[in-house]
């Protein structure tokens, strides 16, 4: 079924790409023939390759200025991504606001993020193409990173309730530039990295990013190590018709790390760096990403965009959640902490057809920004569970002793066990209209339809599962400019969740509808400083109005009983105050309750939901002080969250501090990073059972050599 879905798609793709020139030319002779036309794109960064302001995104599924999307958007450029020195996704994500970070959760690997307290583990996309797999995502070939939030279906099918995160590449360009850089810190940090861009000629380029990273941790026996490639190729950069190829891969094999248990409600008070897992324990994760392009542009501002995505990810992980043997004890160093096994793996694949245009047309009168789309995409995976016959041994909260010298049979006894695979067929198609209905007044209306079908194969006796469905979504806003640098809007939007978007099923939810929810926003953005320094605010409501409970009259089915929201507040500021001023903050007040929940869950009901935090905040600001001296600094704030549905376990709240002094000329920098500068004890990852403390204070030297 999954390849009959895409050939169709294929079929479809060609007849969109048949239709489309009569769209975007209303009327045309049929025998017209076009003049040659050349269209020379400047790179979004050279308006000020240093600012933390990005004017434009393509997270709205065309290039478009900030001021002309009613939805909150963040971007996170590159120039902030590398004055912070973020070296992973994760760590990029600190400069948003609203946004918190999940432990692993029943053996889960990679990246575990929550925006507005909606979880957006399978809302993580790599240049608008859904990225859901489970592995540790490195920022090495990203340009920017674009989180918008809010329900977002319509652009981007199933999930999407909160919002969603994508990671811009790095794409060739008609200019030579070579970018190397070394980092060396504390706890044996170690990162190198390369960015080569050459032309090939007048409008084709290569480009090729590398990366290696080891380091070790603040917390005894964890550590890491990754390793990057990531070649392209463009040709007809800026023309009619623009080719590109790209290959991503990435590996990354680190030490399990689960934290520490909940003693009591609160995370077990003990230093930051003792470490309840063993040093043997491993979490392995590899991305193969292939990517080819085409995008044929038949004027200025309408263009035809088809991307083919093959992507391969492979997951292993052996590793130790802590648990109190008797979590009621009176704490000591002698308390006895057991080590629970998490071991499982999973190879995922899933190939990707995608075809949109976007066009600017004149139609009754009216200017309209059309954007027609269809999406189809087959995935696969294949999962296991890692057994061994000799347990972990247990450990006291006070030496846990990581080394721990373990027998041979401790090896010899493992295995793979309970085997299940899965396979999935989506097909989506969408269309948006933006009309300009006055010269200060626009409207936006869209609507998508998805069908998604998944088959999931258990070991007997359980038996196989199937389900299909099928699923409406849209987005509604208005948009009011009374002048060239304000814009305000209101907006509305819907999402979906089915049963099986993250790869499995189970006997009740083979029976359940998806889950619904839908976002209301009231917003204002705001360019100041001659266009150098960007403004936003908005209020808003997520709410999820059915969502699947546990009813224990009712085995057979997860009942959609559910609901609970969040209402909040945001604002952020990005860009230069100065010339030699630079700014990017932000916050978020929220408000949120769980409204119905019963069977299992009834404990959650008005109660807020897990890692929802009442407010997060950011800052970071630089200011130049001549000479090539750059000196800044900030912080990340999050106040105390839940672990549990019921509230019972709290995580408390940190502030996190950094700074920054650098040394910049024409070819080269020097840079230093103090990170957790006060080395604050801060609780990061969040789960029902265990927290993951952050790092403690780090120091980071980086040399970058640029020409």
């Amino acid at each position: 079924m999954p390849s009959t879905v895409l050939r169709g798609h294929g079929i479809a793709a060609a007849m969109l790409m048949t239709a489309v020139p009569a769209i975007a030319q209303p009327g045309a002779p049929t025998e017209e023939t076009l003049p040659a036309m050349t269209v020379r794109a400047e790179r979004q960064v050279d308006r000020d390759s240093t600012s933390y302001r990005a004017p434009a995104t393509e997270v709205g599924k065309s290039l478009q200025e900030l001021r002309d999307i009613p939805n909150s958007v963040t971007v996170v450029p590159e120039p902030l991504i590398r004055d912070r020195a973020a070296d992973s996704l994760r760590e990029a994500l600190r400069n948003v606001a609203g946004l918190t970070f999940n432990a692993g959760e029943g053996g889960r690997v990679g990246d575990n993020i929550s925006i507005r307290g909606f979880s957006v583990v399978g809302d993580l996309y790599l240049d608008g193409i859904r990225d859901a797999a489970q592995y540790n995502r490195d920022i090495f070939n990203t340009e920017q990173v674009d989180v918008l939030r809010g329900s977002a279906s319509m652009l981007f099918g199933r999930g999407a309730t909160g919002g969603i995160i994508n990671q811009q590449s790095k794409r060739p360009f008609v200019t030579p530039f070579r970018d190397f850089s070394i980092t060396a810190g504390s706890h044996d940090y170690k990162r190198a990295t390369a960015d080569i861009n050459q032309p090939i000629g007048r409008d084709a380029a290569v480009r090729l990013n590398v990366l290696r990273h080891d380091a070790g941790s603040s917390r005894d026996g964890v550590q890491r190590s990754t390793t990057g490639i990531a070649p392209s190729i463009s040709f007809g950069i800026g023309t009619r018709d623009e080719f590109n190829l790209s290959y991503l891969h990435l590996d990354d094999d680190r030490v399990a790390d689960f934290g520490v248990p909940f003693y009591r409600g609160r995370p077990l008070p003990v230093p930051v760096d003792r470490f309840y897992g063993l040093a043997t324990d491993y979490e392995r994760s590899s991305a193969n990403i292939t990517t080819a392009s085409w995008i044929h542009r038949f004027a200025p501002g309408s263009q035809l965009r088809t991307v083919l995505r093959r992507g391969e990810y492979a997951r292993d992980l052996w590793g130790t959640a802590p648990r109190l043997a008797t979590p009621t004890a009176p704490f000591s160093d002698s308390l006895v902490i057991n080590r629970q096994r998490q071991a499982r793996g999973s190879i995922e694949r899933a190939t990707t057809l995608q075809s949109e245009y976007v066009g600017r047309l004149q139609f009754g009168g009216l200017r309209h920004e059309v954007l027609v789309g269809i999406e189809g995409i087959q995935e696969e995976a294949t999962r296991w569970t890692n057994t061994g016959a000799v347990a972990n041994p247990a450990t006291t909260a006070g030496a846990p002793d990581p080394w721990i010298v373990l027998t041979q049979a401790y090896y010899n006894a493992r295995s793979r066990t309970a085997y299940n695979s899965y396979e999935g067929a989506t097909v989506g198609l969408y269309a948006q209209d933006m009309v300009s209905v006055t010269e200060t007044v626009k409207l936006l209306a869209g609507v998508r339809w998805d069908r998604f079908s998944a088959d999931y194969a258990r070991p007997a006796p359980a038996g196989p599962l199937s389900r299909t469905d099928r699923v409406a979504s849209w987005r509604l806003g208005a948009i009011w400019q009374p002048n060239p640098t304000a814009s305000y809007y209101v907006s509305s939007g819907t999402s979906f969740n089915p049963s099986a978007e993250l790869y499995q099923l189970d006997d009740r939810t083979a029976n359940t509808a998806p889950e619904r929810s839908r976002n209301l926003e009231l917003g204002a953005k705001w360019d100041l400083a001659d266009g150098d320094l960007s403004l936003r605010t908005a209020l808003f409501r997520t709410i999820k109005t059915n969502e699947r409970n546990t009813d224990l009259s009712r085995a057979e089915v997860a009942v959609l009983s559910g609901q609970r929201h969040t209402d909040g507040i945001e604002f952020e500021a990005a860009g230069r105050i100065t010339p030699q001023w630079q700014v990017f903050a932000g916050v978020a007040l929220l408000s949120s309750n769980v409204d119905r929940a019963s069977g299992q869950q009834a404990a959650a009901q008005d109660k807020r939901p897990i890692n929802t935090p009442r407010y997060t905040a950011n800052l970071w600001t630089t200011y130049s002080l001549g000479g090539g001296w750059r000196v800044a600094g900030g912080f990340d704030a999050v106040s105390e969250r839940y672990a549990d549905a019921a509230n019972n376990n709290e995580v408390p709240g940190y502030v996190r501090w950094d700074a920054m002094l650098a040394y910049e000329q024409a070819a080269y920098e020097i840079r230093l990073n103090l990170l957790n500068l006060t080395d604050r004890r801060i609780y990061e990852g969040v789960y029902a059972g265990h927290v993951v403390p952050g790092q403690r204070r780090t120091a980071l030297v980086t040399a970058r050599l640029k020409f």
